[in-house]
């Protein structure tokens, strides 16, 4: 169905278009040269004013960047997209830097006419954009100086030579840098991607990668956006966002009304924020339109979506302009619970906007199948710690069943994590019987030191493992005394003075003489498998011992995760 966008207004609009004024000036302090569009042989070299840089913080780190004062028609999008040349993917990240770096920016993507902004010069410097592999080593990340442009960085810093390599290189460094759209413009400070050094200049063909099976936690990638609006609509539902169809949107601007029609264009709206995005699910509202629909004054927002757009990509810029702050993808949010850590990640994590006393939900959306579904126990646990969990089941998959009972499931109430006894003797007992291991306590001998001499003494425990004796005995012994217990009972004799040992040497020291490979260390254990078993990872400390689905913790591991080790039939005890 064609879009329909109705405009009442007195005349026509006039047409927009992006203007600049380039002058052809000498070297003169302040200013930089600009690289030409084609190779130098064939352009003139222009030069461009160097824009005054200061520096804010930003999560601790400097981040240099320039004060710019919001002029009419101004937004976040005309700056970093149409003007800097940034990835428009990546537009809803860059929100979430303005915001940290501009505190009294309320909402970023509303700017106010005559209010002054601080605009980091890098912000994908600040993103920690990976650099692109090459075949021959890492691309190298090179920063504009004053004087340069593009041919003189080939040939003074890649040595590059010659009229047809120059092109090649040229369309290289422009591949490998697909964010920048004018090449006649490069800025003081600006970050660009070159070939590493040694490579030919030729873009290697990217090696085709198998898919995991099943869904990961970046499937919205895999997916067009255009092709999938009603998952797209899902997402936003789970978050309480609605989407509202049927009637008009009516938005005012500076020449009149505009009315459209919200079954071609649905709007979604944040009711929590107060905030609302138009849907251009086809591209088809012009972008001079857009750009007024935009304004400060009428401040509709809208989200076109292009053809090859991702379902990911396009939920990130809906969520950003609905008033969501994007948390970094790279790191999993975690939670720390008696000494235990549960980290999470998603398909989108986000704060929430902020309410009433400050609170801020964390959310974290993920698009699963019934082999990727997330324990409700575990959901209901990060429920209690202020983090929301939501998974949305793709179209055209069966839904989950509720999992079979693992063998030895505990009644409900029941404690599933065991607890050894404080007492270091005790705590010895209780290991040697998880071996099956028979012992004799306190076996009392009399040992001829020398001649009319003779000691008498005890070995605390007696115990036949591996083909041989072993004496355990719990304090210090001189070399005297071990050598002739040694000899007179014939077995080895390992000193555990419980005087000098915390509990975890203890039981490293006996784990050790039992044969076990096995250190005291952090294990992750994933809720899910397949494709998305990163999703949600539980860490606790301790003694893992695999051949006996054995895990000895000293920490406190939390009632809502003691679930996860029952399923995976690991028996979990707790010394202390």
């Amino acid at each position: 169905m064609e879009g329909k966008i109705e405009t009442v207004h007195r005349s026509r609009w006039p047409r927009l278009a992006l203007a600049a004024s380039l002058t052809l000036l000498a070297a003169a302090p302040g200013f930089a040269q600009e690289p030409p569009a084609r190779p130098p042989e064939e352009a003139a070299q222009l030069r461009l004013r160097k824009t005054p840089s200061k520096t804010r913080d930003y999560r601790g780190k400097a981040v240099e960047g320039e004060e710019r004062v919001v002029k009419q028609g101004d937004s976040l999008w005309r700056i970093l997209i149409e003007e800097k040349g940034l990835s428009e993917k990546r537009f809803n990240r860059y929100l979430v830097i303005v915001g940290g770096l501009n505190p009294n920016l309320k909402k970023p993507d509303i700017l106010q006419v005559g209010q002054t902004i601080f605009i980091p010069i890098r912000p994908d410097e600040i993103l920690g954009i990976e650099v692109p592999s090459t075949a021959k080593g890492e691309a190298k990340i090179y920063r504009v100086r004053q004087g340069d442009y593009l041919f003189k960085i080939l040939r003074d810093e890649f040595g590059v030579r010659g009229k047809n390599e120059i092109r090649g290189a040229f369309d290289e460094v422009k591949q490998l840098n697909p964010g920048k759209k004018n090449w006649n413009v490069l800025f003081v400070g600006e970050g660009i991607l070159f070939p590493g050094a040694g490579r030919t200049m030729a873009m290697p063909k990217p090696e085709a990668v198998k898919p995991p099976e099943g869904v990961g936690l970046d499937h919205g990638r895999k997916l067009a956006a255009q092709e999938n609006l009603p998952l797209l609509e899902q997402v936003m539902a789970a978050l309480g966002n609605e989407t509202q169809r049927g009637g008009e949107e009516v938005v005012a601007i500076q020449e009149g009304t505009v009315r459209i029609d919200r079954d071609s264009y649905p709007v979604i709206r944040n009711p929590k924020a107060d905030q609302k995005v138009i849907l251009d699910a086809s591209d088809k509202i012009p972008a001079s339109l857009k750009s007024k629909l935009e304004s400060p004054g009428s401040a509709a927002p809208v989200v076109s979506v292009k053809k090859g757009d991702t379902l990911h990509d396009t939920v990130s810029s809906l969520l950003a302009r609905l008033g969501y702050q994007s948390l970094p993808a790279s790191r999993p949010v975690e939670v720390r619970d008696g000494g235990v850590g549960v980290q999470v990640k998603g398909e989108w994590m986000v704060a929430g906007p902020e309410e009433s006393g400050g609170k801020q939900d964390v959310i974290i959306i993920n698009l699963t199948d019934a082999a990727g579904r997330t324990p409700d126990y575990l959901r209901d646990y990060l429920s209690l710690k202020g983090m929301s969990l939501k998974e949305i089941m793709l179209p055209g998959l069966p839904l989950p069943m509720a999992p079979p009972s693992p063998a030895g499931r505990p009644e409900a109430g029941a404690n599933p994590i065991e607890t050894w006894p404080r007492e270091k003797g005790a705590m010895t007992d209780a290991l040697l019987k998880s071996y099956g291991i028979d012992f004799t306590s306190a076996h009392q001998i009399s040992v001829a030191l020398r001649e009319g001499i003779r000691l008498e003494t005890k070995v605390d425990r007696l115990f036949e493992f591996g083909g041989g004796k072993i004496a355990l005995v719990f304090r210090a012994v001189g070399d005297e005394a071990r050598k002739a217990l040694q000899e007179r009972e014939k077995s080895r004799v390992v000193e555990l003075d419980f005087a000098s040992l915390s509990s975890r040497d203890l039981l490293s020291r006996l784990l050790n003489l039992l044969g076990e490979k096995t250190s005291y260390r952090e294990h992750r254990f994933s809720a899910v498998e397949g494709a998305a078993k990163d999703k949600m990872v539980v860490s606790v400390a301790g003694f893992l011992l695999s051949g006996r689905s054995l895990l000895l913790t000293d920490r406190e591991v939390p009632k809502g995760v003691q679930g996860l080790f029952v399923e995976k039939g690991l028996r979990v005890v707790r010394f202390q």
